[in-house]
């Protein structure tokens, strides 16, 4: 787990204030006050690095004090370049900097200020300054004083450099998955769009080809039919199928559409075709639509409403034909209630007609979609009731 910048700055900055207590009595009051200043200035490292590592130097220079300027230089090598790489990745998302390996480039100024800011450590740490003390000019002591300011000029360097590159590496890799994650989604996109335009294909070669024979027949059997019933019969169907095949083509036309389309896109049928499909539906289905205002309504919620009257008049007559069924459709200030209820069916039942079994899932699903909710089940006098209940802040 790693702790928090503010709790390592704090104990970075404790701890050299300790090495200027433990080192007071190896310099005068000048160097003792000018190593606690260096301590108390680490706690802005991250923010000023150069500034902390110049306030650092006289500590250096004055006394003993070594723990202070290797740690503003680690911040120089290390929140430097870190900030630098950061600074270049914003560029080049804005579209300023160089496309490939962004921040490459600007990495060589801050490593001239860092090699800069180490030989200024190790320069002000072996030159001889007068007021340390007599200078000894042996070999041995020479040596030892070169070694020791490389070290303290060095190790920083290269411990911040590493971190610095630890922390790109990081950043690559993540934005490595990112780029990663975003082809994932294109490739499930592009699956999506595919599935799709099978589906309009089979459904316009297959669906559409049966229910065009339908109105062609309908056609035909309305011009030769002998009674006015049945030529109103046959009319009826030849209808129904042009509607159907008008629908279809909408809905391949959607499925053949990008998964992201930009602009509105048709919702459908809505309120404004409820009184055509009940009086299509028979003169057993009575509807409610009083006092209707259709400009309150969201495009989405009227479609929903739409097929939800049309599924349960279809279950209807699949199910109870020839049963009354009454549908009440009623705006409220905050949603749009829909509710069809068909009585029991008395008389015998046609026959079987084929079902997916699928139909009240999906308008289930439909009112979920808008935030609103969805029953259907036995009503208690033996009938079967479809209630709806769709928010009219649903604007998808």
């Amino acid at each position: 787990m790693r702790l928090p910048r503010v709790a390592v700055d704090g104990c970075l900055v404790a701890v050299a204030a300790t090495e200027a207590w433990a080192t007071r009595s190896l310099g005068g009051p000048f160097a003792l006050t000018a190593a606690y200043a260096a301590a108390g200035a680490l706690a802005f490292r991250r923010r000023l690095p150069l500034t902390v590592l110049l306030a650092t130097l006289p500590a250096l220079s004055l006394g003993y004090v070594w723990l202070a300027p290797m740690a503003a230089l680690y911040g120089v090598a290390a929140d430097g370049a870190t900030l630098t790489v950061a600074r270049a990745r914003r560029l080049t998302r804005r579209g300023h900097g160089p496309q490939p390996h962004p921040g490459r480039r600007r990495l060589a100024p801050h490593m001239a200020i860092t090699l800069g800011c180490a030989a200024a450590v190790a320069f002000v740490s072996f030159f001889p300054w007068p007021w340390i003390g007599e200078v000894d000019w042996a070999p041995a002591a020479t040596v030892l004083a070169v070694l020791l300011s490389a070290l303290l000029a060095v190790a920083p360097t290269t411990l911040g450099l590493l971190t610095a590159s630890r922390r790109e590496l990081a950043a690559r890799l993540a934005e490595l998955a990112e780029s990663r994650e975003r082809e994932r989604r294109l490739a499930a996109e592009r699956a999506v769009v595919r599935e799709r335009t099978r589906l309009a294909r089979e459904m316009h070669d297959t669906v559409a080809h049966h229910i065009s024979l339908i109105a062609v027949q309908s056609g035909a059997l309305e011009a030769t039919a002998q009674g006015e019933e049945a030529r109103a019969a046959a009319g009826t169907v030849r209808q129904l199928s042009r509607d159907a095949l008008d629908e279809l083509r909408h809905m391949v036309g959607l499925l053949r559409m990008p998964v992201a389309v930009s602009g509105p896109e048709e919702a459908g049928p809505g309120l404004a075709e409820l009184p055509t499909l009940l009086a299509a539906a028979g003169p057993q289905v009575r509807g409610d639509l009083r006092a209707l205002d259709r400009d309150g309504c969201p495009a989405p919620v009227q479609h929903a409403a739409y097929r939800t009257v049309q599924e349960a008049l279809t279950n209807a007559r699949k199910y109870a034909p020839g049963a009354r069924t009454d549908v009440t459709v009623r705006l409220a200030a905050d949603a749009l209630h829909v509710a069809v209820r068909n009585e029991a069916c008395g008389g015998a039942h046609g026959p079987v007609l084929p079902s997916g079994g699928h139909g009240l899932t999906g308008l289930r699903e439909r009112a979920a979609q808008l935030g609103g909710t969805l029953d259907a089940g036995p009503a208690p006098d033996g009938g079967f009731l479809v209630r709806a209940v769709l928010p009219l802040g649903a604007d998808r």
